[in-house]
């Protein structure tokens, strides 16, 4: 594990290059290997003077590789220069035990919102704010104050202050610098010895923050570590070749697209788009569907299927791509940009079925809020779950989140938390609760709770004191299809959430289904989500 922190002042003129020297003496003190990382550069990285003596003092000769984007960059595209910073820092930390990531330092250009920015930069990181201030300056304290609250604002967590300077009115002032109390103080050039645990606490407490950005980064990151083959029967979309193209140059996943290879590629010139490292299979090759069509009547003998019929039957886009899973010609599916649902897991039910030891296929949606990712569940495919029905989606989900990086601490939502209410809807959910954990002990499951007392602390100590899941739920299980749809798009609207799926849940293999108004990132996103979970095969 690596771990990191962001150093970054709080105004012009605040003693950067003393802190970050001192930061980084102390974290060479504490750790083996410690690299320094350059969030964003005002020039070419060798000019950068103060981020050469850092690198020097770090013992870094190569510094190609040490910088995330350039000023430019951002002032193009912030979202894209993040993306760059995401990408290069992951690949930087390799092999460091610990890295000093150097934020706005004194001397760079000063633009309106740079402290937001790096607050921003710093959260996309998933890594605690430093902050820089030096009790010279005028006001101290409130701008200590101001900093500090504005990193919050963009969720960052500001774990330490470094001051500078410091001066005899110091411990009046330090009361009012924010809503933290770490501060860290030079002696001479550098932090003082009984400063060194408030450092390394701060560094190895990090931060619990994850943002769209950074959860997209991780899941591209994580597909593209062994690249699946995924199959996009629906050649014919745009939206499906343009997400295609960007999955290709990404190397997120093999695509393997169905139909005639020259009239896809036709098209996709017409769009101007790349997707010639495709893997194209004809879906009318005769070889290729006898092969499928006598599987598919050998698994269906017992519906009393002919050969005759299921050649008719793998013909179509679906069930031939289906096909494709079963018989190890892919690793995971992708539809339901022009097929209905029904048309998606039809052939998904009747050849590859369920895993092992589950009972039902259900659905989960990953929100991406600004600070934090939820799974949410059953939002798609169960309409009136019974209580052994909400336990499986319990486990589902629960699996769910674990698989894409979010720890499962999981809420069976009701009207009633507790005991507080009566009815049959709240004794299904108490008799989920209870199969759910004896199902599952090894994970955390509690209800019924209320929504309020599942995410909200507070709430949570008044209405549910002993749960272990109350007030720090990750994990929402709807009691019907009905609450799941309404709840995650009224969290999507209302929240400015992303809402990644249907993630489908249960089957043998790796099937998900595209609403049919999904746009060209919704697609990368599930293409990307079916190859993390064909890894697990």
């Amino acid at each position: 594990m690596t771990y990191s922190i962001y150093l970054t002042v709080g105004e012009p003129d605040s003693g950067s290059e003393k802190a970050a020297r001192a930061t980084l003496a102390a974290l060479q003190k504490k750790y083996g290997k410690v690299g320094v990382f350059r969030a964003f550069t005002e020039t070419t990285i060798e000019e950068d003077a103060a981020f050469v003596a850092l690198a020097t003092q770090a013992g870094m000769t190569d510094l190609s590789d040490a910088y995330g984007a350039k000023s430019s960059d951002y002032l193009r595209s912030e979202s894209r220069a993040m993306q760059i910073l995401i990408q290069r820092y992951r690949e930087f930390s390799i092999g460091y035990d610990a890295v000093l990531i150097i934020g706005w330092l004194d001397g760079d250009t000063v633009r309106p919102g740079l402290l937001s920015l790096h607050g921003r930069a710093a959260a996309s990181l998933s890594a605690p704010a430093l902050l820089v201030i030096s009790s010279e300056n005028r006001d101290a304290d409130e701008v200590a104050h101001m900093a500090s609250h504005e990193l919050f604002r963009e969720h960052a967590p500001v774990r330490a202050t470094i001051v500078t300077s410091p001066n005899p009115r110091l411990p009046e002032q330090i009361p009012n610098w924010g809503p933290h109390t770490n501060i860290i103080l030079l002696d001479g050039d550098e932090i003082a010895e009984d400063a060194l645990p408030v450092l390394v606490k701060a560094l190895e407490r990090g931060s619990d923050v994850v943002t769209p950005l950074a959860f997209t980064q991780n899941l591209m990151s994580k597909a593209s570590s062994r690249r699946k083959r995924i199959v996009l029967p629906e050649s014919t979309d745009e939206r499906i070749l343009r997400a295609a193209s960007r999955v290709l140059a990404l190397s997120v996943a093999d695509v393997i697209l169905l139909g005639d290879r020259e009239e896809i590629l036709d098209y996709a010139r017409e769009l101007h788009v790349d997707v010639s490292g495709a893997t194209f299979v004809n879906k009318d090759d005769p070889e290729i569907l006898d092969r499928y069509a006598e599987e598919f009547a050998r698994l269906r003998a017992d519906k009393g299927v002919t050969i005759e019929q299921a050649r008719e039957q793998v013909a179509d886009e679906s069930y031939f791509a289906v096909m494709m899973l079963h018989m190890g010609d892919a690793d995971g599916m992708v539809s339901g940009a022009v097929h209905t649902t029904a048309d998606t897991l039809r052939p998904a039910f009747q050849i590859v079925k369920t895993k092992p030891n589950v009972s039902l296929v259900s659905s989960s949606f990953l929100m991406l809020l600004e600070d934090r990712v939820w799974v949410v569940g059953d939002c798609a495919v169960n309409p009136n779950p019974t209580p052994e029905q909400l336990a499986d989606i319990a486990s589902g989900c629960a699996e769910t989140a674990a698989n894409f990086g979010v720890e499962p601490r999981v809420a069976m939502l009701s009207y009633s938390t507790g005991s507080s209410g009566k009815g049959p809807d709240v004794e299904a959910v108490i008799e989920a609760t209870r199969i759910a954990k004896e199902k599952r002990p090894d994970l955390l499951i509690d209800g019924p709770l209320q929504f309020d007392a599942a995410v909200d602390k507070g709430v949570a100590k008044s209405k549910a004191p002993d749960s272990p899941v109350a007030g720090q739920a990750t994990t929402f299980v709807f009691p019907s299809l009905e609450a799941g749809n309404i709840g995650y798009k009224l969290v999507q609207r209302a929240a400015n959430a992303i809402a990644v799926g249907p993630i489908l849940q249960g089957i043998a293999k790796p099937v998900n289904d595209l609403s049919r108004g999904a746009t060209v990132e919704d697609i990368v996103n599930t293409i990307a989500i079916t190859a993390v979970q064909a890894q697990e095969f």
